[in-house]
């Protein structure tokens, strides 16, 4: 047997409260056509998302298989997706599909959380077109991000959805590897059913780790169902800024036909229900913050949450770089600001001069040059472990006791290397701030243990507390949101 496979790929996390994601900045992270997504995939470290490579290399060790590489495109987490773009991507891909003669299998490695534009559920349109050109016989599987969005339409157009486990998100090979595995069930023989389960619950993803906590309970509870037909266990916490009718904590089981996957969903759904006060969380404050750091004489790591542009931040905010500016904060470093102007200036300046710096929320101040990169890296630990970054040029700058890096591409802070590539030592560090909201964790945790990590309340697009929010498309009455929001049990199972 040598199976035809067809993979495709959208990835964006949409924040409606952001500004348009356009075409160049899916240009400018990743955009891959044909064969070129094969030769990238099969290189030691990839640009690619790390689903891709990883399922050509389980396909692999099935034995012959023909890859039949069609689209694969992504952007950082922004806003709605530019319609214009999705509909000429879309069509790109439709017109490669159907140019690719038989095809007995498709893959589709999609974020799951965009929004258009035009409407809620880009990614849903996108499934239903693989459907609707490859007929209802041909296998398909796709994995999402944990935060997604899943709309019935997603459910009802794949054979099997996975979804990743661990937030951070540390294992996006293996979901793809568990995908590939799903797929090459369907090809000799297994029939696909599908229970999916919506909660009206729409938590704040802090509260969506993996490692401890009520989510993490959830997917280890989940976990516990697979077997005697539940093929995979799907427990997906959403992203809550896409603001959307398909809001909401989804489980998804996938499993064979003949299989109560209804009852296994509806199962693990009134499990989660019945513990949804545990995802509500209070941050610190920002003041709270400075106190502690001066009171308990160790380094902290401080997550500057309302601005984190893995969330659709503009990782341009200055609030809390201005407080601890005016506290004299000593032995800080912070990262990432997304700066290129800034950037430039620096350069022009040269390393080891000063000049005058007016970040772009006002802050101003006459730093001194540390150092001056051209932004290309490899991920050293976390999400992006392994993988080719390139951040544009970028600067190190000295602001009394505070060391702030400033990049030209926006990218969330969620890996040393962004320190380290300054020449910063973060073991020296008394306070590291990130502009992350949780991913952070799996890069920065050899140095500060849970304990030493402190969500900070800022403002910005992405605050955890949603409260301050003015929602238009979540789905109401839901928790926390309104306290007295009711789940009415019910499951939707495809075949």
């Amino acid at each position: 047997m040598n199976p035809r496979i067809a993979i495709l790929g959208f990835h964006l996390e949409s924040n409606s409260f952001a500004p348009v994601t356009e075409e160049r900045h899916f240009r400018s992270l990743c955009y891959r056509e044909g064969e070129d997504i094969t030769r990238e995939a099969r290189k030691a470290v990839s640009g690619l998302p790390a689903e891709i490579p990883a399922f050509y290399r389980e396909m692999d060790k099935t034995g012959s298989w023909t890859a039949l590489p069609i689209l694969v495109t992504a952007a950082e987490p922004g806003g709605p997706v530019d319609d214009g773009f999705f509909r000429s991507t879309l069509a790109a891909m439709r017109a490669r599909l159907a140019a690719a003669g038989k095809i007995d299998a498709v893959y589709i490695s999609n974020h799951g959380a965009m929004v258009s534009t035009a409407g809620p559920d880009p990614d849903g349109e996108l499934y239903a077109m693989v459907r609707e050109l490859v007929g209802l016989r041909t296998p398909v599987v796709s994995t999402v991000d944990l935060h997604a969005n899943i709309s019935e339409r997603m459910v009802a157009n794949i054979d099997a959805l996975v979804s990743y486990r661990t937030n951070p998100h540390m294992d996006q090979a293996e979901r793809a590897a568990d995908a590939a595995r799903l797929l090459v069930g369907f090809l000799h023989g297994k029939k696909s059913s599908r229970a999916f389960v919506r909660l009206p619950l729409t938590p704040a993803s802090v509260t969506l780790l993996t490692r401890e906590g009520p989510y993490a309970d959830a997917i280890a509870y989940g976990q516990t169902k697979v077997g005697r037909g539940v093929l995979d266990v799907s427990i997906v916490g959403g992203f809550v800024f896409s603001d959307t009718p398909k809001n909401g904590v989804a489980v998804v089981v996938n499993g064979e036909r003949g299989t109560d996957v209804r009852g296994v969903a509806l199962d693990i759904g009134a499990r989660i229900w019945g513990e949804r006060k545990r995802f509500v969380k209070r941050l610190t404050p920002i003041e709270d913050a400075i106190a502690r750091s001066r009171r308990d004489g160790v380094s902290l790591i401080w997550s500057d949450a309302g601005d984190n542009p893995g969330g659709g931040g503009t990782g341009k905010t200055t609030t809390l770089l201005r407080t601890l500016h005016e506290a004299n904060a000593q032995a800080v470093l912070y990262g990432n600001f997304y700066e290129p102007e800034l950037v430039a200036e620096a350069r022009k300046a040269g390393e080891g001069n000063t000049f005058d710096a007016r970040f772009s929320e006002g802050f101003s101040a006459q730093p001194k040059v540390k150092k001056l990169t051209e932004g290309q890296c490899v991920g050293r630990r976390g999400i992006w472990a392994g993988r080719a970054l390139d951040l544009r040029p970028t600067c190190a700058l000295e602001i009394g006791g505070i060391t702030v890096v400033c990049i030209s591409k926006r990218k969330q802070c969620a890996d040393p290397v962004f320190f380290e590539m300054h020449g910063l030592d973060i073991r020296a560090a008394r306070i590291v701030v990130v502009k992350s909201r949780g991913h952070f964790r799996g890069g920065f945790d050899e140095f500060f243990p849970s304990e030493r990590v402190l969500e900070v309340d800022t403002p910005g697009l992405t605050s955890p507390v949603i409260e301050r929010l003015e929602f238009k498309g979540l789905p109401r009455p839901v928790f926390p949101l309104d306290a007295d929001a009711a789940w009415a049990p019910k499951a939707q199972v495809y075949e």
